[in-house]
């Protein structure tokens, strides 16, 4: 097959990837709202709603893998697959690292970016599994840390948005370290790397590398907050050592993951 041809037909089942992924999402975002109202609402429905979500993008990971369009390499993932509470927390170098992860985990609670809250093939699944918005401020630290004492898995991408191009880490917001000091959890820390580098913040989805890309998902040791803070530490200093630490560990693992050939 020529390089033209081989490029509009990676195009083609990268755009059949997505239409599988908007087209599952806007099923979702129609039946998971009805079943809820006709089952009237019952508690813990949420976390019934996140089941099918997950099955949902271990589905659409499939489909990627299955396509030849990525390979995943996993290292430590049995760190993901014990229940909470704990906060989860990675960097964020593609579109797809929140199908990525959430497939991999028993039960998630994502702390939503409002681009995809409030995207309308999306946001009716996004509020039946009752996650939380990333624009609540000091209202989604307690809802977050409400649902750590509750037993359940915080996953947050603390970047905010995709890594910048050229840059291997971007700023991390500390909602992620708050939440895990007032609730005395862990932070496991899932550093991500794609090579080639692809589905970056402002790239198109059909600029395709001309291979399958490779993401290596490493999940190192979790970070224990009464480890790395002061018993007297006011909670703003806490949850800057906390960060900190955490910023330490995903660069030393992001730069010493090698090069894939």
């Amino acid at each position: 097959m020529s390089g033209s041809l081989a490029r509009a037909w990676r195009v083609a089942r990268t755009g059949s990837a997505f239409a599988f992924f908007f087209g599952g999402g806007a099923l979702l975002a129609v039946a998971l709202p009805l079943a809820r109202r006709l089952a009237g609402d019952p508690p813990g429905f949420d976390l019934r709603a996140q089941r099918v979500i997950r099955r949902g993008y271990q589905l659409f990971m499939g489909y990627m893998k299955g396509a030849g369009l990525i390979r995943v390499r996993l290292e430590g993932a049995e760190r993901l697959r014990t229940p909470g509470p704990r906060v989860v927390v990675a960097n964020h170098p593609t579109l797809i690292d929140t199908p990525l992860l959430a497939a991999l985990l028993p039960q998630a609670d994502c702390i939503a970016n409002p681009e995809w809250a409030d995207a309308p093939l999306l946001r009716g699944a996004i509020r039946a599994a009752n996650y939380v918005r990333n624009d609540a401020g000091v209202a989604a630290v307690e809802e977050g840390v409400r649902r750590l004492r509750e037993g359940r898995t915080i996953l947050i991408f603390p970047e905010g948005t995709r890594t910048p191009e050229g840059e291997i880490l971007g700023t991390l917001q500390r909602g992620a370290a708050h939440i895990a000091v007032r609730a005395g959890a862990e932070i496991v820390p899932v550093a991500i790397t794609c090579r080639p580098r692809t589905l970056m913040k402002g790239q198109r989805w059909h600029d395709v590398p001309d291979r399958a890309f490779e993401l290596t998902v490493r999940v190192l040791p979790p970070i224990a907050p009464k480890d790395v803070v002061p018993s007297d530490a006011s909670p703003s200093i806490a949850a800057r050592r906390v960060n900190d630490a955490l910023r330490e560990r995903l660069l030393g693992a992001l730069r010493a993951t090698p090069a894939a050939p």
